[in-house]
Order: structure tokens, then sequence, then C-alpha cells
């Protein structure tokens, strides 16, 4: 009958819509900026305040598919800086240093998104009530408790999106291992992240649980007086749960995760005043953009001592 060979063709029509949605889409990725942490990224500050400006370049953006093969390029050049500004006490809790930090992010574009507008926007801001830093002879450890917010604009599918369009608990790990028990030599440093995502206005979307491991190694020396730390870092990005809701098909067994790796140095310029340098290449991705970053770091500490 006519009719049942139209309601086929609607069937055929409608399975593969929904095919052609599962295989462009991609699952939405958290908050946490893979390797903002390097070198030394978990070391105990003394105490007072710091302000830390990161700016990320992200480069060479290319959008790669489930199966790790197809990169699709993007061809634009994406920026976000970060305003950090950290509060460390000489209160204990749990025997451990209590700190505190907030950050405040601004973008040229969604960095996690395959399209968007050009111009300065507000991201997702994120406030650390919790940091507790801790130390012996060879190692530096902390642990941190993040909320972060979404503060940035967003609009299910706008291309002016700055933010992510939902809350997010990071909890953090981390510590630092000075083999020689010399805080100006060798240093191995690792931060663990994982991201516990909650639903995004206006898509009904709940991410899937990620975790963000950044590490680094490095060694420090003098160079014209002044410290210069230089090694290599990197970092690891996994989804752990399948992201849920919404109109995109997400098949279960797709999880995105991005491996990135590259050269680090940290200059002091005073001794209140340090700038930072750090390249990272991205490989090994799978449903999720790809890209090269560049990050420029300078940190100020408004009471800086000698550590002990």
């Amino acid at each position: 009958m006519p009719w049942r060979s139209l309601a086929c063709l609607v069937a055929l029509a409608t399975y593969a819509g929904r095919m052609a949605v599962a295989q462009t889409s991609t699952p939405v990725t958290g908050h946490y900026p893979p390797g903002q942490s390097g070198i030394r990224g978990a070391s105990t500050p003394d105490p007072g305040f710091a302000y830390t400006n990161f700016s990320r370049f992200f480069t060479n953006v290319q959008l790669v598919a489930a199966l790790g093969t197809d990169a699709r390029p993007v061809s634009e050049l994406r920026f976000a800086n970060i305003s950090m500004f950290t509060w460390t006490t000489d209160w204990r809790v749990l025997g451990m240093r209590y700190g505190a930090l907030a950050g405040i992010p601004v973008a040229t574009g969604d960095l996690s998104a395959s399209e968007g507008e050009s111009g300065f926007g507000l991201g997702d801001i994120l406030v650390t009530p919790i940091s507790l830093y801790g130390k012996s002879a060879r190692f530096d450890y902390q642990l941190q408790l993040t909320v972060w917010s979404p503060s940035g604009h967003f609009v299910p599918g706008s291309t002016r999106n700055r933010g992510t369009g939902f809350w997010a608990l990071v909890y953090s790990v981390g510590g630092v291992y000075y083999p020689d028990g010399d805080r100006r030599a060798w240093s191995i440093s690792a931060v663990a992240r994982t991201e516990q995502n909650f639903e995004q206005r206006g898509s009904g979307i709940r991410p899937g649980v990620d975790v963000v491991a950044d590490w680094g190694v490095g060694r420090m020396t003098r160079v014209v007086g002044r410290s210069l730390d230089i090694g290599v870092s990197g970092f690891g990005a996994w989804q752990l749960s399948a992201q849920r809701g919404g109109n995109a098909v997400i098949d279960d067994e797709r999880r995105y995760r991005l491996i990135g790796v590259g050269p680090e140095a940290s200059l002091s310029l005073t001794d209140a005043l340090s700038v930072r340098l750090r390249a990272q290449w991205e490989f090994g991705a799978r449903d999720i953009l790809r890209g090269n970053n560049l990050w420029i770091i300078f940190n100020y500490r408004f009471q800086a001592r000698v550590s002990a």
C-alpha cells in the first residue's frame, strides 16, 4: 500500500537523520582547560596573596571524530584569558595550610565548540572555597574543592557562547616530588581533577563526569642571577561516564579523550614576579576539538617569602 511505503520512507529518513546526528555530534566537555597546571603545578605557596594571569592561544583547531581518524579543520585562532586570585593563610585544617582562590575568564570564543563568533565575552567564573596545602622534606601536596558557575553567555546552538551553561563541582588532588629533597633542583608534579557536571540549561543535556590529569617534570637552575625552571609538561583528559539527555544522539560507548605534551619554562623576573611559557601539542584525540596550545602565564606575589 502507498501509505505503508511512505511510512517506511519516513522511518528510514528519521533513522538516517539520527545516525547523522550521532556521527557529527560530540559530547559536551567539562569546564577545566587541560594543561593549565604544569611544572610544580601542585606546589605549596607561601602565605599571602597572589595574582596569576593565564593567556591561552589555541591554534590549528580540528574537530576529531569518534574513531580518532577523521579531523575537520576549524580555521580560526582562539584566545582565552583567566585572572586568578589566590589567598593562602597560616590557618591549619587537618594539619594542612588553608587557602582559597577565584578565577575570572574571558575568551574570544567557546574553546570547546566547533563554531563561534569573534569578540571578547565573559566566561564561566570559578571559586575554590577549600584549598588545603601541605609539605614535607620531599613532597608538596594539595586538596581542592572548586565550584564552577555557568556565568558566561550560553544559549543552545548559539555561536556567541562563552560559557558552558551548567554548574560543576571539581575535586582535585595533587603533589610535587623533589627527588633530592631540594626544591631548587628537580621536581615531578601531577594534579588530577575530577569534574562532576550538572544539567545544561536550555538543552536538557547532562554531561558525563570527566577527569583531567596535568603533569610536569622540571629542573631549576640559575640564569643571569635569576631562577629558571625548565622541563616538559602535559596532560590527559578522559570522559568517564557517557552524556545523557538532549536531542543529540551520543552512543554510550563514545567517550571523549585528549592527550597533550610539550616544553615549558618559567623565569623569575623579580623576587615577586615570574613569567611562564608553555607549549603543548595535542594528539590521541577522540570526539573532541584538538589543536596546539601556547600558554603565557604571569604570577605576582604581593607577599613574597622564602620557602622553608
